[in-house]
């Protein structure tokens, strides 16, 4: 099992990603105006469908920056230690929390299309 302060970076990140998700599909939904700009969410939309291919998304989203996150692992192994104490433990947080950020952002700014 995850430790709790991994657990509460991954929800963050799930919070950040699933508010853009939802916002994509909201946006898409509601307004002809708009359209998916990134080509893997259009491709992952057109096979799955517009839940189908966020949801698809959001796994892929939370597997990939997990592992940039824990990167800082294998970097600390492969210097035998050398990294200072916070290297491993800041590098995971930043990801995670700067990656959710991120995303909230993009979230807010879909929904600012429906203003």
């Amino acid at each position: 099992m995850l430790p709790r302060r991994r657990l509460t970076l991954a929800a963050a990140l799930l919070a950040g990603k699933g508010l853009d998700a939802v916002s994509t599909v909201v946006v898409l939904s509601l307004s002809d105006s708009v359209r998916e700009s990134v080509p893997l969410s259009r491709a992952l939309m057109a096979a799955f469908g517009p839940v189908g291919g966020m949801a698809v998304l959001t796994v892929v989203t939370m597997v990939v920056v997990g592992l940039l996150a824990e990167s800082g692992v294998l970097v600390d192994r492969i210097t035998d230690g050398g990294t200072p104490d916070w290297y491993v433990p800041g590098l995971r947080a930043t990801v995670y929390l700067g990656c959710a950020t991120w995303f909230g952002l993009v979230g807010l700014w879909n929904l600012s299309h429906l203003l």
